[in-house]
């Protein structure tokens, strides 16, 4: 069993990244997110939450489609509902808008593929603990 560690990003009004990064990721310390994108990953959260009940079984198929990298995640829960998100590495971040998420496939854009593999980190990390009520 292989178990991946890392300090859970942390939210800060002064986003130390370069502007189109998800994740800043300093060499030392945790990784910080901005107040806007913070509160992105947390509707994605709780858009993921309100559709699927029980535990969620995340699983993770890499694509590359011509010269852009993907991650395709299959997200199912306890009673077989599912949602299918394409996250592809594109140079910018585009969230989900509020009307894409009634659809069962979503589509995130991220920088590169360290933001992919911390929002990959983040999401499964999010969907295994206990949900706390805002």
């Amino acid at each position: 069993m292989m178990a991946l560690k890392y300090p859970e990003p942390v939210v800060c009004a002064h986003h130390t990244g370069s502007s189109p990064s998800l994740f800043s990721l300093p060499p030392q310390g945790p990784a910080t997110v901005s107040v806007m994108h913070g509160q992105a990953l947390d509707t994605l959260y709780r858009a993921i939450t309100a559709r699927l009940s029980g535990p969620v079984t995340l699983t993770v198929h890499p694509h590359r489609n011509g010269s852009r990298n993907s991650v395709a995640l299959h997200l199912q829960g306890r009673l077989g509902r599912c949602i299918d998100l394409l996250v592809t590495v594109t140079g910018n971040t585009l969230w989900l808008l509020p009307e894409h998420y009634a659809h069962p496939r979503w589509y995130i854009t991220v920088p590169d593929a360290a933001d992919v593999v911390y929002l990959l980190l983040y999401l499964n990390n999010v969907l295994h603990r206990p949900l706390v009520a805002a």
